[in-house]
């Protein structure tokens, strides 16, 4: 009789890492589910999963296992970060009866980043033009933060909420058949960290 476990530890989804112990892995023979705090789940069904390996360095906070999948709407990337040895985990993920089935060829052909290199061009510059502008006005790098670099915060929270969750946006910001799952743990991040500088920041102003 197969026995689901748990393992605690870290993860890597794609651009973003997450330490320990805010990742967890369990396995039974119907899934691999992958946990991570404020980014989610993430479900392997043994029919999207090439194989799951060893990776990383002999260190005891550099090694794990890696998920190979053909989960087109996921990052290609993911990894679970161990603190035992990756071989027990392994072991112990064959012993609760998860058996990967996806042929190595029904892996997509992804080529470079998700996004549109114009979009990543535009977005640079707007928002070291809204920095300069509060420059300009005669704020100083270590002053109060300025109206303009509360509105490049505020623009990147809306950005980042709309590539999450409006298709015509999507179609914007991303390249022809790229998926906006592949970089859902980058736009969450970004999300949280622009959304609480935004409200740190708009305190410390009108304070």
């Amino acid at each position: 009789m197969h026995k689901t476990f748990e393992s605690t530890g870290g993860a890597r989804v794609g651009w973003v890492n997450a330490t320990w112990p805010l990742a967890k892995l369990s396995a039974t023979p119907e899934a691999i589910r992958l946990s991570i705090g404020f980014l989610g789940d993430y479900i392997f069904t043994p029919d999207r999963v090439v194989a799951v390996t060893r990776c990383g360095t002999i260190s005891l906070f550099g090694q794990g296992i890696q998920i190979h999948h053909c989960n087109a709407d996921c990052p290609e990337r993911v990894i679970f970060w161990c603190l035992g040895s990756p071989d027990t985990l392994l072991a112990r993920i064959r012993d609760a009866g998860f058996q990967p089935q996806a042929p190595s060829s029904a892996m997509p052909s992804r080529s470079g980043m998700a996004f549109r290199w114009q979009t990543v061009i535009v977005a640079l510059l707007v928002w070291n033009s809204l920095f300069l502008l509060d420059l300009v006005s005669g704020r100083k790098f270590t002053a109060i933060p300025g109206p303009f670099f509360l509105l490049a915060l505020g623009l990147m929270a809306v950005a980042t909420l709309a590539a999450l969750s409006v298709p015509a946006f999507q179609r914007i910001v991303l390249k022809p058949d790229r998926r906006v799952g592949e970089i859902r743990p980058l736009l969450h991040l970004l999300l949280i960290v622009s959304t609480l500088m935004l409200v740190v920041m708009t305190v410390i102003n009108f304070a």
